[in-house]
C-alpha cells in the first residue's frame, strides 16, 4: 500500500477541531454577507470585515482536505471510477441545493405577488436561474451571480470532485508529500499573479463567474495537504492550530496579508486534522450544521432583514435596537441550518441513499454525508 493510502486510513476525527472550523467559517461567511446590512456598515468599521473572502477560501481548501482523507484510500484501493465517485458527490448536495432554490423561486413570486419587490433585484435575475439550477454559475457564465449566491462554490467543486480521483492517483505516484504540496503551493501562485496581470484582481478573490480559476488550486491544496504526516506529540497538534488561528485573526487586525493568512489557514486545517477525537458532541453537531448553514443562510437574510424594513419603517426602530435587531440575523440563520438539516437535509440523503446505494456498497462510508460538500 502506498505511504498515501497509509497515512489516510486513519480518517477524520468526530466531535473535534475540524467540526468545529467548519462551523466557525461557516458563521464568518454569514457576517460577512450581512456586513453591510448592518446600521453601519461593518466594512466601514474595520477593513478585516471584508475579508470574508478568506472564509470561503479556507472552505475550498477544507473540502479539498476532507475529501481526501475520507476517500483517498478507496481511490487508491478499490479502483473507484471518476463517474461514480461524482455521482456520489453529486447525490450529497444537489437535492438540496434544488430545495433551496425552489424556496427562492417561491418566495419571489410571492413576495411579488402581492407587491413587494426585493431590495436587490439584481440578485434575481431569471436569466441566471438556470446556470444555478445545475451548478454551472462558475463555469464563466456572464452576468451577475444571484439566487442562492454562496452555493458558486459548489459550481467550482463539482470540477474539483470529477478531477480528484485522477489527481489524486498522480499526487500518490510522487513518493514525498512535502514535494507534491511545494508543486501545489507553486500552481497556487502562478494562477493567483497571472489572474492579477490579466484582471487586475487575484485568483482567491476573483469575482463568482470566475469560481473555477479560484476553487481549483485551493481545493488542490487542502487535498495535498491531507498527504502530511500527523505523527507529533499529543498536545502539539492542539497548539499548532491555536497558534494558527490566533496568528489569522492577528493578521487581519493589522493589515492585509492573503497569502499568509491562507498558508496560517492550510497550518490550522492540518493541525486540526491532526488534533484527533475530542468526544464535543456539539462540535459535531456544529460541523453538520455548516453545510445547511451554508445553504440557507442567504434566503435567511433575504426575508429577515425584509421584514426589518417593514418594521423599520412602520415603527421607526433605530439605534440601540436596530442593532440589536441586525445582531439577531445571525442566531436566525443558525435556527434556519438546524431546522433544514434536521427536517430537510438529512431525510433527503437517507432517501437517496436508499434509492442509489446497494447494501454494504464498498465505495461510501456510512458517515459520508455528514462531510462538508
Amino acid at each position: 500500500m502506498s505511504q498515501t493510502a497509509t497515512m489516510s486510513q486513519n480518517g477524520l476525527s468526530r466531535g473535534g477541531a475540524l467540526d468545529l472550523l467548519r462551523f466557525v467559517a461557516a458563521l464568518f461567511i454569514v457576517l460577512y454577507h450581512v456586513a453591510e446590512r448592518a446600521p453601519v456598515s461593518l466594512f466601514a468599521i474595520h477593513p478585516a470585515f471584508g475579508r470574508g473572502y478568506l472564509a470561503t477560501d479556507f472552505f475550498l481548501m477544507l473540502s479539498g482536505y476532507v475529501l481526501a482523507k475520507t476517500y483517498g484510500p478507496r481511490v487508491l484501493g478499490q479502483g473507484v471510477t471518476t463517474g461514480e465517485f461524482l455521482k456520489r458527490r453529486l447525490l450529497r448536495i444537489w437535492p438540496a441545493h434544488l430545495v433551496m432554490l425552489v424556496l427562492f423561486v417561491i418566495f419571489i413570486l410571492a413576495t411579488g405577488a402581492v407587491g413587494l419587490a426585493p431590495q436587490n433585484p439584481q440578485w434575481f435575475q431569471w436569466d441566471q436561474l438556470l446556470p444555478q439550477v445545475f451548478l454551472m454559475q462558475a463555469w464563466f457564465v456572464p452576468g451577475p451571480s444571484g439566487w442562492n449566491m454562496p452555493t458558486w462554490t459548489l459550481s467550482a467543486l463539482i470540477v474539483c470532485y470529477a478531477g480528484f480521483p485522477a489527481a489524486w492517483r498522480a499526487a500518490a505516484r510522487i513518493t514525498s508529500p512535502w514535494t507534491t504540496l511545494a508543486i501545489g503551493v507553486a500552481l497556487f501562485l502562478v494562477v493567483d499573479y497571472a489572474a492579477k496581470a490579466v484582471t487586475g484582481i487575484p485568483a482567491h478573490q476573483l469575482p463568482l463567474r470566475f469560481g473555477l480559476v479560484r476553487g481549483i488550486p485551493l481545493f488542490a491544496l487542502g487535498m495535498l495537504i491531507a498527504r502530511l504526516p500527523t505523527a507529533l506529540p499529543s498536545r502539539w497538534p492542539d497548539g499548532l492550530a491555536l497558534a494558527a488561528g490566533v496568528g489569522v485573526v492577528a493578521l487581519q487586525v493589522v493589515g492585509r496579508f492573503d497569502h499568509a493568512s491562507l498558508a496560517l489557514l492550510g497550518l490550522l486545517i492540518w493541525a486540526a486534522g491532526a488534533s484527533g477525537a475530542k468526544g464535543w458532541g456539539w462540535a459535531g453537531l456544529a460541523g453538520r450544521l455548516s453545510f445547511a448553514l451554508f445553504l440557507t443562510n442567504q434566503l435567511v437574510a433575504v426575508v429577515w432583514f425584509g421584514l426589518l424594513r417593514v418594521v423599520e419603517g412602520k415603527l421607526g426602530v433605530e439605534g440601540p435596537a436596530l442593532w440589536a435587531a441586525w445582531a439577531l440575523a445571525l442566531p436566525a440563520c443558525v435556527a434556519a441550518a438546524w431546522l433544514f438539516e434536521r427536517f430537510v437535509d438529512a431525510p433527503l440523503q437517507v432517501w437517496v441513499k436508499g434509492w442509489s446505494r446497494a447494501p454494504n456498497h464498498p465505495l461510501i462510508p456510512a458517515n459520508a454525508g455528514t462531510q462538508i460538500p
